[in-house]
C-alpha cells in the first residue's frame, strides 16, 4: 500500500523531495548498510528510507519518536489486537461518563455557539477556554463561571490529573471540548489496555487525527487563532473555523487512521529510534551506519513550539505552562506552550556555526557520509533569514570531507500559511543538498 503522508500535516513541504533525499543516499551508501535520519519529524524521510536501509530515526522530541516508532517497528498480529483494542475503547466511550459529565456545561455552552454561529461566545472560548489558563491566572471572560463549575467538577470526580489532561488544557482553544475530551478518553484506553512495547503505535493515529482537527490557520499548533483584528473586531474566520474543524468526529477519524497504520507495508529490515540531542545520537549510532542525513533548522523560529501539543499528548504529562511578560506583568503564553519547550542551537544565530560543526565532526570521526538538507534564501523576499550560508557550510564540511558537493532538487515551493498577510515568498530553488563523503 502507498501510504499518503500528505495528509500527517506535520512537513508536508519535505514529503515532495522524498524522491530527491531517496535517490542521494543510495547513490552514496553500499547494500546493506544503515542509514540515520537525523532530524527525523514526522518520521517520512525515515520511512521512505527503510524501503532499502536498516534505518536509525533520531529527534529530540518524544512526538517524533512515537511516530517513527509506529512506522519502522516491526508488530506482530496488529491487525486482530486493534479489533480487540477498538472494542474496548467503544466500551469505555459509553461507560466513562464522569469526564464528559463535568465537561457538560462547556461543551454545551461551545456547541450551541457553533450551531448558532454565535462569533462572540466562540470567541470567548478560544480566548479564554482553557481551564489549565484558567486555574492559574483568573481572568475576567463571560465564560468564567463554566470555567470554575468545570474545574470544581474534576476535582469532585477526582479526575483533575492525566485523565483530563487535553480536555484542561487545550480544549476550546485548539480542539473542540468535546474532541479533547475524547483524546482524553483514547490517551487513557492506551496507557491503560495496551502493553508499553507497542504504545506508540496506538499514539501515532491519535497524533494524526489531532493534526487533522486543530483549529488554527495553518493547521499546525503555533498559537492558536487569532480572534480579532488589530481593531478589536472578531474576524469571520472564528465561526468558519470553528464549524469546518470543531465538528469532526475525532473518534472515527482515529479509527481511520489506526487502520491506514495496520495497513502500512513494513521494511524488511530492522530499524530503531533514538530521542535526543543530535550530539548524543551521533554518538550512539551503531556502527553498521554508513550515511547520514540531516535536515536541521535554518532559522530563528523555534519549532517546538509547532508541535508542543503533540508533545503532550505523547508524553501524557501535566507540563508547566510558559509566562511572557505584557506591559510588566507576567501572564501565561497565549499557545499554553510548555515550559521546558526545546530550543535548537541551530535556530540560534550565536550557536548555529558551532552545532554545523559539531555534526561534521562527529559525522565523519566516525567515518560515515553526510548528507545536509539546505533552503536557500533571498534577502530581497520576505522569506525567513538563515542564522548560516550555504558558503558557511560549505566551509565547515570541506574541513572535515575530501568530496564536497551541492545537489539541487530543482524549482519547489514550500507550503504557505492560508492567510495572505502571512504569507512569505518561496524560492524558485528552495531545497539544496550538501553530499559530503570521504571523511578526512
Amino acid at each position: 500500500m502507498n501510504f499518503d503522508f500528505r495528509t500527517l500535516n506535520y512537513l508536508g513541504s519535505k514529503l515532495r523531495l522524498l524522491g530527491f533525499i531517496e535517490n542521494h543516499v543510495q547513490r552514496v551508501t553500499s547494500d546493506g548498510a544503515g542509514v540515520c535520519d537525523l532530524f527525523a519529524g514526522s518520521g517520512c524521510v525515515s520511512y521512505r528510507l527503510s524501503r532499502h536501509f536498516p534505518v536509525v530515526a533520531c529527534d529530540v522530541q518524544h512526538y517524533s519518536t512515537v511516530i517513527s516508532n509506529a512506522l519502522l517497528l516491526k508488530y506482530e498480529n496488529m491487525h486482530l489486537k486493534t479489533e480487540t483494542f477498538l472494542r474496548n475503547l467503544e466500551k469505555k466511550l459509553r461507560s466513562n461518563t464522569c469526564l464528559h459529565d463535568a465537561f457538560k456545561p462547556l461543551i454545551d455552552f461551545e456547541e450551541n455557539a457553533i450551531a448558532g454561529k454565535n462569533s462572540l461566545s466562540l470567541t470567548d472560548v478560544v480566548e479564554h477556554g482553557s481551564i489549565e489558563v484558567y486555574n492559574i491566572e483568573h481572568g475576567e471572560s463571560r465564560i468564567d463561571g463554566l470555567l470554575l463549575k468545570v474545574s470544581n467538577a474534576l476535582r469532585r470526580h477526582g479526575i483533575a490529573d492525566e485523565r483530563s489532561l487535553i480536555s484542561r488544557y487545550y480544549g476550546g482553544v485548539y480542539f473542540s471540548y468535546r474532541q479533547a475530551m475524547q483524546i482524553d478518553m483514547i490517551l487513557e484506553s492506551i496507557f491503560t489496555e495496551v502493553p508499553e512495547i507497542e504504545r506508540d503505535f496506538y499514539l501515532a493515529p491519535l497524533l494524526s487525527a489531532a493534526s487533522d482537527v486543530v483549529d488554527t490557520v495553518g493547521k499546525h499548533f503555533a498559537q492558536p487563532i487569532r480572534a480579532r483584528d488589530s481593531a478589536g473586531n472578531i474576524k469571520p474566520l472564528v465561526c468558519n473555523k470553528a464549524l469546518k474543524d470543531k465538528t469532526v468526529d475525532i473518534v472515527g477519524l482515529y479509527v481511520r487512521w489506526l487502520k491506514k497504520y495496520v495497513a502500512l507495508q513494513r521494511s524488511s529490515f530492522d530499524s530503531m529510534s533514538i530521542q535526543g540531542d543530535f550530539t548524543k545520537c551521533l554518538e550512539s549510532l551503531p556502527t553498521d551506519v554508513e550515511t547520514v542525513y540531516a535536515d536541521p533548522p535554518y532559522t530563528r523560529e523555534h519549532y517546538s513550539r509547532f508541535y508542543h501539543v503533540l508533545e503532550t499528548i505523547s508524553l501524557r504529562d501535566s507540563p508547566k505552562i510558559s509566562t511572557v511578560k505584557i506591559h510588566g506583568e507576567t501572564h501565561v503564553s497565549n499557545g499554553i506552550y510548555r515550559a521546558e519547550r526545546f530550543q535548537s542551537p541551530f535556530c540560534i544565530k550565536s550557536q548555529a556555526i558551532g552545532a554545523f560543526e559539531r555534526m561534521f565532526e562527529l559525522s565523519a570521526g566516525k567515518g560515515r557520509n553526510l548528507l545536509v538538507s539546505y533552503s536557500p534564501y533571498d534577502q530581497s523576499k520576505r522569506s525567513h533569514p538563515r542564522v548560516v550560508t550555504i558558503n558557511q557550510l560549505v566551509g565547515i564540511a570541506e574541513k572535515y570531507y575530501r568530496e564536497v558537493e551541492i545537489v539541487s532538487a530543482g524549482v519547489f515551493h514550500h507550503n504557505k500559511l492560508n492567510s495572505t498577510s502571512h504569507k512569505l515568498e518561496a524560492e524558485d530553488e528552495a531545497e539544496l543538498m550538501i553530499v559530503s563523503t570521504q571523511a578526512r
